[in-house]
């Protein structure tokens, strides 16, 4: 099965309308039903949003099919690797799949210390606050 099969096997096994899934990930009815007949190539992306739209693991849609990898610049223009892989192989994907993790990892620290530093200063206010107010009562 290709990519497209999989994706119609388990929108059918989970009982969705192609409706529910195109607008789940952003895409009008015609580009949509292209994906599911394997006429249209998607980015890494969009194949997440399938995945979680169907709630399905990604490798599960990829199955034992042959994938491209193309490299999207900052630009938005494409570069093609002209590289096609076997799932079984597809060494390109997990490092990009990792470093995207990585820096999902890092912004979310990021955040972190976003937070706490606004906890930080949450707290320090709401005590100037309690003082000056308690200094207003003893008036």
């Amino acid at each position: 099965m290709n990519i497209g099969e999989n994706i119609r096997k388990y929108r059918l096994e989970k009982d969705k309308k192609q409706q529910e899934i195109y607008e789940a990930i952003g895409v009008n009815q015609s580009s949509y039903s292209k994906i599911e007949n394997n006429k249209h190539k998607m980015y890494v992306e969009t194949l997440k949003k399938i995945a979680n739209a169907l709630q399905v693991d990604i490798a599960k849609l990829i199955g034992e099919d042959k994938i491209e990898i193309n490299h999207t610049n900052n630009d938005n223009s494409q570069s093609g690797s002209g590289i096609v892989v076997n799932n079984n192989h597809s060494e390109e994907l997990i490092v990009s799949l990792k470093e995207q993790i990585d820096l999902l990892k890092e912004h979310n620290q990021i955040n972190k210390e976003i937070i706490n530093n606004l906890k930080e200063e949450i707290i320090n206010n709401l005590k100037e606050e309690i003082i000056s107010l308690k200094v207003q009562l003893k008036k």
